[in-house]
């Protein structure tokens, strides 16, 4: 399974050429918001995979090369931590340079686990997200959800597509990363469906939370790049990517 991620990642990065750019850009390539999932079926062990997986993700060299690959060599991003309720764990960052992606994985190893109680509200999520993106520190090329978890909803007042939808018409795109398991093993169908939407929206499924770090690594960076998702994109992941044409 992972040897398709990698190989998948290999092929969207392949066509990209360098671009110079300012170290110091009035623009960013893109804005990205992670949305986590920290609900009651994230335990302990789980929290750690999903932390210590992202702040990997963002020291990987496959991140550091999208950032460089871009016109503006400009990454700003902030990281939200939801269940019934929401908590920003990461306010907006902007990444030039690998000591700007040190700083920004170490404060997320270093920062407590949200408390914001057990029931599943990715609604709740997308809505804080979007609201985040409505005021970030530069004017960027793209806007991008990245919603992350292992459950569907079962808690808030609105319907999670219609907390999508509400999204993808601010010019949002909203990708998602269902980690299936034994409690919900068909949950990437479901975000499939009710997550995922706007501009070259796109899944990537991690098989169990130990898979999370791999699937997550390969998502930030097609997110990052920009690449466009398509059918052979799709196939190079098999059943691990989804995408809206």
């Amino acid at each position: 399974m992972k040897r398709s991620w990698f190989a998948a990642g290999a092929f969207a990065l392949a066509g990209m050429q360098p671009v110079m750019a300012s170290a110091q850009s009035a623009d960013a390539d893109v804005a990205l918001v992670l949305a986590v999932d920290v609900s009651g079926s994230v335990d302990e062990g789980r929290f750690k995979l999903q932390r210590e997986g992202i702040a990997a993700s963002l020291e990987s060299e496959a991140f550091a090369a999208a950032l460089s690959g871009g016109i503006h060599q400009t990454v700003e991003i902030a990281v939200v931590e939801w269940a019934e309720e929401q908590q920003t764990i990461l306010p907006w960052t902007i990444l030039h340079r690998r000591d700007d992606i040190s700083a920004a994985a170490n404060q997320l190893r270093g920062a407590p686990r949200s408390s914001v109680h057990v029931l599943t509200d990715p609604a709740g999520g997308i809505a804080a997200a979007d609201r985040l993106l409505a005021s970030v520190p530069l004017p960027a090329g793209r806007k991008v959800i990245d919603v992350s978890g292992d459950g569907k909803q079962n808690s808030g007042e609105v319907p999670t597509a219609s907390a999508r939808d509400a999204a993808v018409s601010h010019g949002v795109t909203v990708n998602g990363l269902p980690i299936t398991s034994g409690d919900e093993p068909h949950v990437d169908e479901w975000y499939r469906a009710n997550i995922i939407g706007g501009p070259g929206a796109f899944l990537v499924v991690a098989d169990g939370h130990q898979a999370f770090a791999d699937a997550f690594r390969q998502k930030l960076t097609l997110e990052v790049a920009g690449v466009a998702m398509g059918p052979t994109l799709a196939a190079a992941y098999g059943r691990k990517l989804f995408y809206v044409p």
